[in-house]
């Protein structure tokens, strides 16, 4: 997108989402060869501001900067996916009307290929984000609509429509070398990765993906996605309904290692391997051997909005990049604690770099660390 906002008269682009039933076509520049993602969650229409500081009561400023894009943690971890070589689609609800003309116009752009959920719905959240300059700090409003597929925690997710996308996207797991799920999908989730975990049952049946989980907040539904996954990456708020005295704690008490908890609580509910992240601090990670912690590259942040989305990106993309790899050479792919350690290392780094600019995409047009 550009820094202006999008004309609502403008031309929409690419295929009409009445008509996106069938699997659409990757880009062809990374066609063939790449590692294919297939990435399920939140996609929204971000408004991105930078500010010397919020406004006050009654105040009204002017931003030094303005940029819009397609955001979601999802949507961010696609982005980046394709941007580093990768072939990206995404599974998540767009629906109609201006803005999601100018999201889809945007995906387009970055080469990432859209399943709409909720074709032809006005479905797309809308976020307001203000970054404060130096320090790079964010506040985010969202106005989310609702997501009707988001279950109650005590049953399961009742379908609904998404069948024809959903359909898409299972028809694609036989090629994708990684799946990430962001949970706020959770019944397209769930009908995906149940037909992965179906799959990997069938006598015979090929490699199974890696399915990652970006767990930057506890959402209905979660616990439903648990034992369909990997790898489970969550930040710092990441609380389970039950940790502590019941409820999602505001504060850890006195020697209390929230950090521990939440990896022990993640490890003994479907992930081999955990890892919570906290900003510029150390990335502790854990699986069934042991422990450790990764130490992001120490930069100066300009703007930390989408971060763990990219960090999520580059490891979806470190991982596909190994496995396929791997595959073609006879291999297991990156399936074992070093592995995963070393493709959590280099998603931090490409994490930091994008901190280093303002809004989500300009990062891209620098140097990346290399993957």
């Amino acid at each position: 997108m550009t820094d202006q906002p999008p004309s609502p008269a403008g031309k929409p682009t690419g295929v009409h989402p009445r008509e996106r039933t069938a699997i659409p076509e990757p880009p062809q520049r990374v066609r063939e060869a790449s590692p294919l993602g297939l990435f399920i969650g939140l996609t929204t229409y971000d408004t991105i501001y930078q500010v010397r500081h919020p406004p006050h009561a009654d105040e009204k400023i002017v931003a030094t900067q303005l940029t819009t894009a397609a955001g979601g943690p999802a949507t961010g971890a696609a982005v980046t996916f394709a941007h580093l070589g990768g072939r990206a689609v995404l599974l998540s609800a767009v629906g109609t009307g201006p803005l999601a003309q100018a999201v889809r116009a945007d995906l387009a752009t970055a080469e990432v290929t859209h399943l709409d959920l909720r074709p032809g719905e006005a479905i797309l959240p809308v976020s307001a984000i203000m970054v404060s300059s130096p320090s790079g700090q964010r506040a985010v409003v969202s106005a989310h609509a609702p997501q009707p597929d988001a279950p109650p925690l005590d049953r399961p997710p009742v379908a609904v429509t998404v069948t024809p996308a959903c359909e898409a996207a299972k028809a694609l797991l036989s090629q994708a070398s990684v799946v990430l799920v962001d949970g706020h999908q959770p019944a397209a989730a769930l009908e995906v990765l149940t037909a992965l975990a179906d799959d990997r049952a069938t006598p015979g049946a090929g490699r199974r993906p890696p399915v990652i989980l970006d767990a930057g907040s506890w959402k209905p539904g979660t616990d439903l996605l648990l034992s369909h996954l990997d790898v489970a990456i969550a930040g710092a708020t990441f609380r389970p309904p039950g940790a502590a005295s019941g409820s999602p704690p505001t504060a850890p008490a006195d020697g209390e290692d929230v950090v521990a908890d939440t990896l022990r609580y993640l490890l003994t509910r479907g992930p081999s391997f955990a890892a919570v992240t906290a900003g510029s601090d150390p990335i502790r990670w854990a699986d069934g051997a042991g422990s450790g912690a990764i130490h992001p590259p120490a930069v100066q942040a300009v703007d930390t909005l989408g971060a763990g989305d990219v960090l999520h990106g580059a490891f979806a993309w470190a991982l596909a990049r190994a496995a396929t790899s791997a595959h073609a050479s006879g291999g297991a792919g990156a399936t074992g604690s070093a592995d995963l350690v070393a493709a959590l290392t280099v998603a931090a780094q490409v994490a930091s770099t994008s901190v280093t600019s303002f809004g989500t995409r300009a990062w891209m047009r620098r140097p990346t660390p290399s993957t």
